[in-house]
């Protein structure tokens, strides 16, 4: 997550669309005074700033696993505390009205049939998890779901400015940073792409009935970005929120 006042935007970090590579990217233009949240590939760098207060509570938090499993991220006690994936909502509360509505806000989103393929393999190869089979942990939900709609939606309201389709990336990002008057050079780091380089059909992956249930599920991304069973064709870059 990056809320950047030298570019005047806020980035809201979604699972599996390249959001990593973004903050790679992008992490190193921003600002002093920017917020960038810290991810396991630049954690102890200089990338990550002005994520949690500077008084001893905010910086043994962040430094202590222990301790965030036993204070809540939302706590009151910590005051401003940014973390990679952090809904929308909460970070309208912590920067105030102001900021929101006057800094572009946009996020990425991708087909969810593809999203939950590659969230599994990413659990199951990245981190070595042991997840079930694709079947039961799609249809008995005893695993979290990628469901990101939640992370950018207020109950039935999109909170962004621009949700960017992520099989649109390569036209869309240049675009956006053109846009938004950063100096981006073309160079996309690849943060998280070791796990399969090659192209891989989502569609083999399921049946009638897991198709069913991500369609229910991710009702929300669906409605918003047009997105079908069907691979999409690559002609339309984003979906503007409306309120």
């Amino acid at each position: 997550m990056i809320v950047s006042h030298r570019y005047k935007f806020i980035f809201i970090k979604t699972h599996k669309t390249a959001g990593s590579s973004m903050e790679t990217a992008l992490g190193p233009l921003c600002g002093p005074d920017d917020i960038v949240t810290p991810m396991e590939s630049n954690a102890g760098t200089s990338i990550p700033r002005n994520f949690h207060e500077p008084h001893l509570l905010g910086r043994t938090y962040a430094s202590s696993r222990l301790l965030r499993k036993c204070i809540d991220r939302h706590s009151p006690l910590l005051g401003n505390w940014f973390y990679e994936h952090i809904p929308a909502v909460r970070v309208r509360e912590l920067v105030g009205e102001d900021i929101w509505n006057s800094y572009h806000k946009f996020c990425y989103e991708r087909n969810p049939w593809a999203k939950v393929v590659s969230y599994y393999h990413w659990k199951t190869l990245g981190q070595g998890r042991q997840l079930p089979t694709f079947k039961t942990y799609v249809t008995e939900k005893t695993h979290r779901l990628p469901l990101d709609a939640r992370l950018y939606f207020d109950g039935g309201q999109c909170l962004m400015d621009e949700v960017l389709d992520f099989d649109t990336f390569h036209l869309s990002f240049p675009a956006l940073c053109k846009r938004l008057g950063i100096p981006y050079d073309g160079v996309m780091p690849r943060e998280k792409t070791h796990i399969s380089r090659q192209p891989v059909d989502y569609r083999g992956y399921y049946d009638d009935e897991t198709r069913a249930v991500v369609a229910d599920s991710f009702s929300r991304e669906i409605r918003l970005m047009g997105y079908d069973w069907e691979p999409a064709i690559q002609d339309a870059p984003s979906a503007l929120a409306r309120a």
